[in-house]
């Protein structure tokens, strides 16, 4: 099986590092600084609690140098904002089997590709890891969760031993992965604790610190994760308030103390930002379910949602 992953931050990187650390057939997307230091020193994971690991053999790739040759699974682990741009080289990279997995804090990004690479095997899916790019060639994790779910909303018998392939590939490097008929869902489910945490850290611009803490951060992310639970109710996705609240907040309180949203990394250096899938797309999910969720609306009106 080949591998390629697109998007070598901190869910790519670590992807990328981890499969190529047992052996596999992985080649990286990157760019700039990024890609030049791992071409020349390798990619180094730097996991909370752990020695750093430093992998020689990372093959790192600019988008132009893939040239004409194919994939068998596909990792998209690009921002929503650049889905876009990527298109012709997810076209060149696919043969007529190729499995593509959107892994990035989006809804709606498989039914987006779906939409544009017509005759591919899109998915939907998301991951669980809190992992960012620390410096050029290196890429940190702040807990050893690690987990991706994928699949469609229906039964699919489409590529079966392939998918098996992957999933044994992935079990194998420590990479919990999943297949199941609710994605839409588990995306929901994974996003509740992403959205929730990034909305109340760029909304005050704090750390993972100030909010496993009580007070009015921890609070404020509270009644967040209770609109996220209304939201579920009404959408029937079947989650309980333990799943939603309980579970998300023992997440919160598993991160470094100094962890931070890359939405807020991104918001201090002027760049493009994911407010339109993380706060935005949440309060549009709520009010087409006709749930009041007042904490998302005052967040998402600070961020230019519109009155």
């Amino acid at each position: 099986m080949r591998y390629l992953v697109i998007g070598a931050g901190g869910t790519g990187g670590l992807i990328g590092g981890y499969l190529t650390k047992n052996n596999l057939d992985v080649t990286i997307i990157a760019r700039g600084e990024h890609l030049k230091a791992m071409k020349e020193k390798g990619l180094t994971i730097k996991t909370y609690g752990h020695s750093p690991v430093t992998i020689k053999d990372i093959r790192a790739l600019a988008e132009e140098e893939i040239e004409d040759q194919k994939f068998d699974v596909l990792f998209v682990a690009v921002k929503a904002y650049n889905l876009n741009d990527i298109l012709s080289l997810i076209r060149k990279a696919s043969h007529s089997a190729t499995l593509i997995i959107p892994i990035l804090n989006s809804l709606g990004a498989g039914s987006y590709l779906r939409g544009k690479l017509h005759g591919l095997s899109v998915y939907d899916g998301c991951i669980y890891i809190t992992g960012y790019l620390s410096a050029p060639g290196e890429v940190s994790q702040n807990n050893t969760i690690f987990r991706i779910v994928y699949g469609l909303n229906a039964p699919d018998t489409r590529n079966l031993e392939m998918r098996q392939q992957m999933e044994s590939d992935l079990q194998s490097c420590g990479i919990k992965i999943r297949n199941t008929t609710a994605i839409t869902a588990e995306i929901f489910r994974k996003l509740s604790f992403t959205s929730a945490f990034a909305a109340v850290a760029a909304y005050y611009d704090k750390q993972a610190s100030d909010l496993q803490r009580a007070g009015m951060y921890r609070d404020l992310l509270r009644f967040l994760l209770e609109e996220l639970y209304q939201i579920s109710e009404a959408a029937q996705f079947s989650f309980s308030r333990e799943q939603i609240i309980d579970n998300n907040l023992a997440i919160l309180d598993s991160l470094s103390p100094d962890f931070t949203a890359s939405i807020q990394k991104d918001m201090k250096k002027g760049k493009s930002d994911e407010r339109e899938e993380l706060i935005f797309d949440i309060v549009r999910l709520a009010e087409s379910h006709q749930v009041v969720v007042p904490s998302y609306l005052k967040i998402a009106r600070h961020f230019g949602y519109p009155s």
